[in-house]
């Protein structure tokens, strides 16, 4: 739990029981424990997908609604490939429109198009997925509805961008789209 921490400590410091006390300091920081859930021991091994180059599978889903910024954003659009990891980009709203106007301008405009496409599985946005599919030449695949672990790279990315968020936003919470770096 304190390793990272416990190894810069060490690198600049030392007094006597610094391990304890570093360990205690970091057990007792109320804004990490409540953001990051004990750790798991998962039973079944994980299946390796194989990828050969970074954009034949791309994963995308939507955070929110998180609270209204200051620059009127509610949501967060999450893509992520096999070897580039993830973009994250703040929106007002999830409209299929502006979903696909976020993936064309500024992910596909900058890495290039998909060869597999694994979109959200919010209802509202399913066919103009499906229509830029089509437009793009994407292999469209599915994930298993309400089930998040079969998408669990991009759910785990999520997980990671809400746990940095909660660390640097202000006390009201309205500037967390800043913190999002964008192009």
């Amino acid at each position: 739990m304190a390793k990272k921490t416990l190894g810069r400590i060490r690198d600049k410091f030392y007094w006597s029981g610094y391990r304890r006390s570093v360990e205690n300091w970091c057990r007792g920081c109320d804004q990490c424990a409540s953001r990051k859930g004990p750790s798991k021991k998962f039973n079944a091994e994980l299946k390796q997908y194989g990828s050969g180059h970074s954009m034949q599978r791309c994963a995308m889903d939507i955070m929110g609604p998180l609270p209204k910024s200051t620059r009127g954003n509610r949501y967060v659009l999450v893509i992520v490939t096999i070897l580039l990891n993830g973009e994250a980009y703040p929106m007002a709203d999830m409209e299929a429109e502006t979903v696909a106007r976020l993936l064309v301008e500024q992910f596909i405009c900058r890495y290039g198009v998909p060869m597999n496409y694994t979109p959200t599985r919010a209802g509202n946005s399913s066919r103009s997925y499906l229509h830029m599919c089509r437009l793009l030449d994407i292999n469209k695949t599915r994930t298993t509805p309400f089930h998040p672990q079969s998408d669990g790279m991009v759910e785990r990315f999520n997980r990671t961008l809400a746990e940095m968020l909660s660390a640097v936003v202000a006390k009201d919470q309205l500037d967390w789209d800043s913190w999002i770096p964008t192009c």
